[in-house]
């Protein structure tokens, strides 16, 4: 059967090929369709069956060389008149640049106030002069907010989660400290989750993070060792967050005994979840009473203290029963306190000092006040 309609034989033919079509196992041109398939064999003169195929070889073979010419050498057919016609060129005038003013660095800062995060990391690649008012300005300039950033060491990439929850988390490769400061320079985030820190790295990356102004409400560093030349970069990069942080929490950080008081006092007196993380196997975080007292302030001043999950610190019952006391008088909101490897706290002082003040917890360590629940594990 023929492979296509009579319709197709109005389309304009192809330079190759397009005038052909399928008819059973061999090909007639499109012009041919209309004929008896038994005309093919002898024509109205009465030549032989031999003599029309020469012919009809002929015409095929004339007229696939037209449509090989048609294809190869198209000027012959279509441009004749213009072959030998010189091209003409027009003259592309540049204007002269046009010579900024050279404004200093607060004029220009001034300016980039009014642009959005997008044109000014554009603007970055105008000149050394722009790059370095915005780097050093970054925090009076625009920043794009990210719900968290994630920086694993261990695994050697640097994962950017979005404020919209819909969208996917944007991952990276680590890349080097500099390059890395330039990337970070202009985010802000909710969450900053360090993983995998070793100790001749935390120099180095502390450094960077004091240079950023990210502004995290939560801060946690998991798996890190710091080196003992470091730790004071650490309390500084509290410090300089103190303003934000609200959660703040480590878990199997080395050397604990180096992370004190002093680490956690800028942010103490104002802090909702604490989570100190230890296995119990190597030395005890230098968290004592003090920290707890702090927080036991801001209980009374009615701060909704949410959680307090310390392991290998040094607690004492006394402290533990003040801060349920405080919560029990102040409650505004739900409490959890869990107590591992602590010393030297126990579960049975605590219960007693709190039946002296009159308050009993049940049997599963629950205490309700003000439609509020305080749950201790310890």
């Amino acid at each position: 059967m023929i492979s296509v309609t009579v319709a197709a034989q109005g389309k304009p033919k192809r330079l190759f090929g397009g005038n052909f079509r399928a008819y059973g196992s061999g090909r007639l041109s499109i012009c041919e369709l209309e004929k008896d398939p038994t005309a093919l064999k002898t024509n109205e003169t009465g030549l032989s069956t031999t003599t029309v195929k020469i012919c009809m070889f002929v015409n095929k073979l004339f007229e696939l060389l037209t449509t090989f010419i048609h294809y190869c050498l198209p000027y012959l057919f279509n441009q004749k008149q213009t072959w030998y016609c010189p091209t003409t060129r027009k003259e592309v005038v540049v204007p002269d640049p046009v010579m900024q003013p050279d404004l200093d660095c607060p004029a220009l800062v001034e300016v980039f106030k009014f642009l959005d995060i997008d044109d000014m990391l554009n603007c970055k690649l105008v000149c050394w002069k722009w790059n370095t008012a915005i780097s050093e300005n970054a925090c009076e300039l625009a920043t794009t907010k990210t719900d968290q950033i994630r920086i694993l060491f261990d695994e050697g990439e640097v994962v950017l989660y979005p404020i919209d929850e819909k969208k996917c988390p944007i991952r990276h490769p680590l890349p080097p400290l500099q390059v890395l400061r330039n990337r970070l320079r202009h985010l802000t985030t909710q969450s900053l989750f360090v993983r995998g820190l070793i100790p001749v790295e935390s120099g180095p990356v502390l450094r960077l993070l004091l240079s950023l102004t990210l502004q995290p409400q939560q801060m946690y560093f998991i798996w890190s060792k710091f080196s003992a030349d470091s730790i004071f970069l650490f309390e500084e990069l509290v410090k300089q967050n103190s303003n934000t942080v609200t959660d703040f929490g480590l878990e199997e950080c080395s050397p604990s005994h180096l992370l004190t008081d002093r680490l956690l006092s800028p942010i103490a007196s104002h802090l909702t979840s604490l989570r100190l993380w230890n296995n119990g196997k190597g030395s005890h975080y230098g968290v004592t009473d003090d920290t707890l007292i702090r927080i036991n302030q801001a209980i009374l001043r009615g701060s909704p203290v949410e959680t307090i999950d310390l392991g290998t610190c040094f607690v004492s019952s006394e402290v533990v029963s003040s801060i349920v006391k405080s919560w029990e008088q102040t409650s505004t909101s739900d409490l959890t306190i869990m107590l591992s490897h602590c010393y030297p706290v126990n579960k049975p002082e605590v219960i007693r000092l709190l039946q002296e003040s009159n308050i009993t917890l049940k049997k599963n360590q629950q205490l309700h006040s003000k439609n509020h629940m305080l749950t201790l594990v310890c």
